[in-house]
């Protein structure tokens, strides 16, 4: 099991690493605060891919492709018709450290909108993943998610700006106005593209 949790935190961490590597080879460097942060924030996105149970594009092909897929896919796009509060709760908690850690890290996210737009395109990709997986795509997670990012954000308003100002400069010193964008995309892709757990467990058990 814990070589299984590798895997995918070093598919949501080495290519952040990579690209920093690359960033300081052409003189563009930050401080070791901001770059401990956002491995925190990497490790959260993982964390996220985790308990959303995300699926990959290997998954695709065992259900026999695009096609395949959405002829067996479960979608909801109606609001609210799911049961109970807890889920919606839970879906709200799970996304506020990002409206919480995007602004405490980088400067560019301390407006509202692009809160609400980095938790929106997050979420969709949180849902749409899940295709694969046979779980349900639902336009519930996708406004409560949203709704979670927009709460950690007035949290990152109300106490983060005022209490955490220690070090600020350090922290928030970025490589790129699209820095938070990039570490998102990337490891979006990389545990999209390239972590299939069926081949993963084949391998295991063939060396075991």
């Amino acid at each position: 099991m814990i070589l299984m949790a590798l895997v995918p935190i070093g598919l949501t961490t080495v290519p952040v690493m990579i690209y920093q590597v690359r960033s300081a080879m052409c003189r563009r460097r930050s401080s070791l605060v901001h770059y401990i942060w956002t491995y925190v924030m990497m490790i959260y996105i993982w964390l996220v891919f985790s308990v959303a149970g995300i699926g990959s594009v290997w998954d695709i092909f065992s259900r026999g492709g695009l096609i395949g897929m959405l002829q067996q896919a479960d979608i909801n796009l109606l609001p609210f018709q799911s049961e109970g509060i807890f889920t919606y709760c839970m879906n709200v908690i799970m996304f506020m450290p990002l409206g919480s850690l995007l602004p405490f890290i980088w400067k560019e996210y301390r407006e509202l909108w692009k809160i609400v737009l980095a938790g929106a395109i997050f979420s969709l990709f949180i849902e749409l993943a899940q295709l694969p997986t046979n779980r349900l795509a639902d336009v519930d997670d996708l406004l409560m998610n949203t709704l979670g990012a927009v709460l950690g954000f007035a949290v990152w308003k109300l106490v983060g700006r005022y209490f955490f100002r220690k070090r600020e400069g350090e922290r928030t010193r970025s490589l790129g106005r699209f820095e938070a964008v990039i570490y998102l995309f990337l490891a979006c892709a990389c545990n999209f593209l390239l972590y299939d757990q069926t081949w993963f467990w084949n391998v295991l058990i063939c060396y075991l």
